[in-house]
């Protein structure tokens, strides 16, 4: 008499849950893997791999570029984003090169100098104008990080002759800074260079009070040994170049930081193959803008463009806002909170929502991407001579989109394939019967619906395994007054196959999986929360009654070895 045995095949697949739950990796259930020594008890588990995915890790497989984080009310929200920065404060608040030239004729020198009878004397003082990054702005001191100070001499007056260059408004340590040079009377031209590193430049000692420096020049002339000069002229050139300041003070004038324009793209609501959303609702997204000022100036902020496709009608629609505080234009600027002490940074932010703007009218006709011009400037309509910058002053800012998980979704529908190969263990097998066991174990308020198709190498269906695709595969877990889940649900399927079904079992190469899913109450408008924690796990196991004469005929089963106890 025949004896029926069970044979409990257990397959544990990465497979799709979470809204959806797809597979991290794809498996390939090769049972060559497995240890040629099964055990037989009558019934028995063979594990072939186990999946626990949490929610946010499916939504990284759906879009990588998005940014997932705990918001401030503890569920979780996604983020894309795009990060604008003024340049290097050196580029755009630039100083360049200042020159001073002077001639200086004996005729003027001998009327003005004091006399002896073998030298003569001369002193004049003059002042230096700076040339500034615009013709507004009105500095009051630099102090230098790095400079050099050029300067060339021609003499023709054909005299021993001492200069003296003096900068008393240039000091380091309380020293002024100056220089000294004699030309003999061979000599006709000079020229030198020296380090301005670590000094400061006060540009507030003439009557101007600012971008100007006082110099002071002296001239000997000595012709002991000969006669008094005749003829001739005293020519300088001075320069300070090459500047890198650590620190400005004054008034900076208005000043664009940055124009620049960027594309936010949004990838979670574009056609995909593998997922596709019918109807989705975020309770609140947020466009806003996050503002990082380490200028001591006060400063504006503004977009010139701003607006998005949206694919459901195939068109281009501006984001408005009924905000006059949102800095949409020219008109309305936001006015950027600044550094009000040196070295420190200045934090602010602004946004839009579904309470201050067409956002809830966007959202739900799938955003593809936002795009944006945005310029910044410095005192816009403000004149201080408090400004003031570092060498690492900058105005940063942070635009993001965020869809915070609080809302529904309804027609989810996800598909995935997962390599499969048990051929090993049912060729040459005299079964009776098998039954496909799904369980399902959800940590979410989702419920799902599913098919799973059988396929052979090519892909090609070979059979369905779930009668009703209509019956629920996955319950929603129960979720308290706040959004948060009670409990797990674990829910079973077991679907007996037809002999037909069993053959193709043994065909099958893949396993072809669509998912339907549903948040909890979505067609009635209930909004969900999702948390961190939020995942799901999945088991596909095959039962099988072997029916064979006695236990001896198990040994003579060629797929693997089986040892009955």
């Amino acid at each position: 008499m025949k004896k029926s045995f069970k044979l409990l095949l257990t397959i544990v697949l990465v497979t799709a849950l979470g809204f959806a739950m797809p597979s991290c990796t794809k498996k390939n259930f090769d049972m060559d893997r497995l240890s040629d020594n099964v055990v037989y008890t009558g019934s028995f588990a063979l594990p072939i791999a186990y999946s626990d995915i949490a929610f946010y890790k499916v939504i990284d497989l759906m879009d990588s570029t998005i940014e997932l984080r705990d918001n401030n009310d503890g569920y979780l929200s996604l983020f894309y984003e795009s990060y604008v920065e003024s340049k290097p404060v050196q580029d755009l608040l630039n100083i360049g090169n200042q020159t001073y030239s002077r001639s200086i004729s004996l005729s003027d020198i001998m009327s003005k100098a004091t006399r002896s009878e073998a030298s003569v004397h001369y002193s004049t003082s003059e002042v230096i104008s700076f040339t500034m990054f615009n013709d507004q702005a009105e500095i009051d001191s630099i102090t230098l990080k790095s400079a050099t100070f050029d300067y060339s001499l021609t003499n023709t007056i054909g005299k021993t002759t001492k200069i003296v260059l003096e900068f008393p408004s240039i000091t380091k340590n309380g020293r002024v800074f100056k220089d000294s040079i004699t030309l003999m009377p061979s000599e006709s031209t000079f020229q030198k260079q020296l380090s301005l590193d670590g000094y400061t430049i006060d540009l507030t000692q003439t009557s101007q009070h600012w971008n100007e420096i006082p110099i002071n020049v002296s001239i000997d002339l000595n012709f002991a040994t000969d006669a008094p000069p005749t003829s001739g002229t005293l020519g300088f050139t001075v320069g300070i170049n090459d500047v890198k300041y650590s620190k400005m003070f004054g008034y900076f004038g208005y000043h664009e930081l940055f124009f620049q324009s960027d594309t936010i793209t949004i990838k979670l609501f574009k056609d995909n193959p593998k997922y596709y959303m019918d109807r989705f609702y975020f309770n609140d997204p947020k466009l806003t803008v996050h503002y990082w000022n380490s200028y001591g100036v006060p400063s504006m902020f503004y977009f010139t463009e701003l607006d998005t496709y949206v694919q459901k009608l195939d068109q281009v629609w501006d984001i408005t806002s009924s905000s006059e505080n949102f800095p949409m234009s020219q008109s309305h600027p936001f006015y950027v909170k600044h550094s009000s002490s040196y070295g420190t940074e200045a934090l602010d932010s602004i946004y839009l929502d579904k309470n201050n703007s067409n956002l809830d009218q966007i959202v739900p006709n799938k955003p593809h991407w936002v795009h944006f011009k945005a310029l910044a400037a410095t005192n816009p309509g403000v004149y201080t001579h408090d400004n003031f910058i570092t060498e690492e002053s900058k105005l940063r800012s942070l635009i993001d989109v965020e869809f915070p998980l609080w809302g529904y979704l309804y027609k989810f529908t996800y598909t995935d394939t997962v390599d499969i190969d048990i051929a090993d263990y049912t060729n040459n097998l005299p079964i009776s019967r098998m039954a496909v066991l799904l369980t399902l174990e959800n940590r979410m308020p989702v419920e799902a619906f599913a098919q799973i198709y059988l396929t052979d190498e090519n892909f090609h269906v070979l059979d369905s395994l779930i009668d009703n695709p209509n019956s629920l595969v996955l319950e929603a877990a129960p979720v308290d007054a706040n959004g948060r889940i009670i409990n797990k649900v674990t829910t079973q399927t077991k679907m007996e196959l037809t002999q037909k079904q069993i053959n193709d079992m043994s065909n099958c190469k893949h396993l072809l999986i669509k998912l339907y899913a549903n948040t909890d109450g979505a067609l009635q408008g209930r909004l969900m929360k999702i948390y961190r924690e939020y995942g799901a796990k999945a088991n596909i196991g095959i039962e099988v009654d072997l029916d064979v004469e006695s236990t001896s005929d198990i040994d003579n089963i060629g797929a693997k070895n089986l040892t009955l106890k």
